[in-house]
């Protein structure tokens, strides 16, 4: 057999080759693949409990009903100041949503049960008011909270978690002097056990 035919014959049986076995396969190595790469799988490696639980996983036992916690995250910016004001951004919003709900649950429980504050009494026939004094109270609560922790994932996410304390939103609202004075008093004798129902909401949510 020729040199040339040999040469051929070899290219032939190297082309019939690639055809039925295709490009060779890239395994990738378990648990995440090559180095620096990482996968929802490693995304919450190292996590405080606060991320994927909620703030109260670091309250010592008994003051649950102490604090409100709200948990926000910001992702795609390499720039930690913008993403630190982000992620607090949304971690108050996580608390004022809530809180804000809360609020107008007092505020209709007071209406129903007392028969002091009579003006409110009649305003608050209207559900619109009820939902803009219950506003009106979370709003000057909320730019009240304070980032508590903050922690950045391996894939640059970051999160923020804020707290407001229930002794100081009480004091907030004992100085809201546009309120009639039996409202306030409504709403802060009332706060205690509507925030320790509103922690387990919001415990209940996250943990779905």
């Amino acid at each position: 057999m020729s040199m040339t035919l040999k040469r051929i014959l070899s290219v032939a049986v190297t082309a019939t080759a690639l055809i039925l076995g295709g490009p060779p396969v890239r395994r990738l190595r378990c648990g995440g693949g090559r180095s620096g790469q990482f996968t929802p799988s490693n995304e919450f490696d190292g996590a405080p409990c606060w991320v994927t639980k909620s703030g109260h996983c670091i309250d010592k036992e008994g003051e649950k009903a102490k604090f409100v916690y709200g948990v926000g995250s910001v992702a795609g910016t390499r720039n930690t100041g913008l993403a630190r004001d982000a992620a607090l951004g949304r971690a108050r919003t996580d608390i004022a949503r809530s809180l804000q709900t809360r609020v107008a649950a007092m505020l209709k429980d007071y209406q129903a049960t007392t028969t002091g504050a009579r003006d409110f009494g009649k305003a608050a026939a209207d559900e619109q008011h009820i939902v803009d004094v219950a506003k009106q109270i979370t709003d000057l609560n909320v730019s009240g909270t304070e980032m508590v922790d903050s922690w950045i994932s391996k894939t640059g996410t970051f999160w923020a978690l804020a707290r407001l304390d229930v002794d100081g939103f009480k004091d907030t609202v004992r100085r809201m002097s546009e309120l009639d004075e039996a409202v306030r008093e409504a709403v802060v004798q009332r706060a205690d056990k509507a925030f320790s129902e509103l922690d387990w909401e919001l415990d209940a949510n996250r943990s779905k």
